[in-house]
């Protein structure tokens, strides 16, 4: 049979058209009855028709992987939060044309049996495509069943070993051994003393939270004296003896990988101990901080944002970000505006995919593809650029740090830099 959205409109417009000239006028009563009554029910048969298929358009499955009740969670709830307030929102608007968005947040509590699980039921259903957040140690684990499968996956943190060599994970942001590498340009920029500048890093136990130690070879050879690594466990209780390790080592600044949870031990540990070393965490939450740090042991706080942040208003992305998260609180967490604009990448991605192959043939392959011509784009200002190619699937590799003050506000310390790729760069020189 042919097409009934182009049949239907033909049929109804001929009765329509029979039913008021002179020829049907010569025609019984009720001839003339029987055909108006015809067009009646062809032309209703063509608005139901047209209405189902608008309304009929098959939903895409997102699935997000995330820990909403384990130790991760201050950091990786709000991520969830996002992505689902951010595709209801795009649902009432529309969609993606027109397709519905079916978000899943699955809950792993941050550990790897839950992990491989949620992934592993998730990977082979149709017209789905699949996203990690801070589970580091998951990807670290999955990515290579990632490429196996053909499934691309976005992860939601920074963890550069699942991006070098490029394989079947995506990111939108760059990778925390490249944050360290971008603190190391900015210190040697800012450096007037003859001596080397010395550097202590305070990480997070966790996969992406270790990984900046394989940035360390970039800080030696920039002139940079690395004078201590210490660990910090995900729900510390008391930092003092790794605060007091470094100080004894008299770095000149701090590096840390934090996550809220450690980072309000660790600040009001430094102030009861007296250390006042410059310190710069990797992903600024800073509003979450003054919420749950005493102002005393926040101020002077800096640290690196990759997107536009709470106290940015005037940017489109971030008033959109206010706009979805209303009903939860007065002001998103900074996690929750990033998660925004990842949310933004991944519909692109989609969209893109759909336009190239159709619903139909959406699978990872052409997910995959969809990424890739992702060119510039900025999530409404979220981000100064997202871009992707074959051998870089970084997404965003740009970063600028800002500074926490005692009366809460935010400023800049820096404009934008962008950071250099540690892996490729340390490949390239044979470290």
């Amino acid at each position: 049979m042919g097409d009934p959205e182009r049949i239907l409109p033909t049929m109804a417009f001929f009765l329509l058209k029979k039913n008021f000239t002179g020829t049907t006028w010569r025609c019984k009563m009720k001839t003339k009855s029987i055909i108006s009554s015809t067009a009646i029910v062809l032309l209703s048969l063509l608005f139901c028709t047209a209405t189902a298929t608008a309304q009929s358009k098959g939903a895409v499955n997102f699935v997000y992987i995330t820990d909403l009740t384990g130790p991760a969670h201050a950091q990786a709830a709000p991520l969830g939060w996002a992505v689902e307030d951010y595709f209801n929102w795009l649902n009432q608007n529309g969609g993606i044309d027109g397709h519905p968005a079916a978000v899943s947040l699955v809950d792993t509590k941050y550990t790897l049996p839950l992990m491989r699980t949620a992934y592993a039921r998730a990977k082979d259903d149709k017209h789905t495509t699949i996203s990690f957040d801070s589970l580091s140690g998951g990807i670290e684990a999955l990515k290579t069943q990632f490429a196996k499968d053909n499934v691309p996956v976005l992860m939601c943190t920074g963890h550069g070993p699942a991006l070098y060599p490029a394989t079947w994970v995506i990111s939108m942001m760059p990778p925390y051994d490249d944050t360290l590498c971008t603190m190391a340009d900015w210190i040697m920029a800012n450096w007037k003393e003859k001596r080397k500048p010395k550097l202590a890093l305070l990480l997070g136990d966790y996969a992406s939270g270790r990984s900046p130690e394989l940035a360390k070879w970039y800080c030696e050879q920039k002139g940079i004296e690395i004078v201590g690594v210490e660990y910090c466990p995900l729900l510390p209780t008391d930092t003092s003896d790794l605060l007091i390790r470094i100080r004894n080592s008299n770095p000149d600044f701090i590096y840390d990988t934090l996550m809220p949870g450690q980072i309000k031990v660790v600040l009001r540990d430094k102030l009861k101990l007296g250390i006042s070393i410059p310190q710069v965490n990797f992903v600024f939450n800073s509003y979450l901080i003054t919420q749950t740090v005493p102002p005393e042991a926040f101020d002077g706080y800096m640290g690196f944002q990759l997107a536009s942040s709470w106290w940015e208003k005037e940017i489109p992305g971030v008033e959109l970000a206010y706009q979805l998260y209303s009903k939860r609180g007065p002001v998103p967490p900074f996690a929750y505006i990033a998660a925004v604009g990842a949310a933004m990448v991944w519909e692109e991605a989609v969209k893109n995919a759909i336009r190239s192959v159709g619903y139909e043939q959406l699978d990872g392959a052409a997910i995959l593809k969809g990424y890739l011509s992702i060119k510039n784009f900025d999530a409404k200002g979220l981000f100064k650029n997202i871009s992707y190619t074959e051998d870089d699937l970084r997404g965003g590799k740009w970063l600028k740090i800002c500074q926490l003050h005692k009366n809460g506000t935010v400023s800049n310390v820096t404009d934008w830099m962008e950071a250099p790729w540690n892996l490729k760069l340390k490949s390239q020189a044979g470290k």
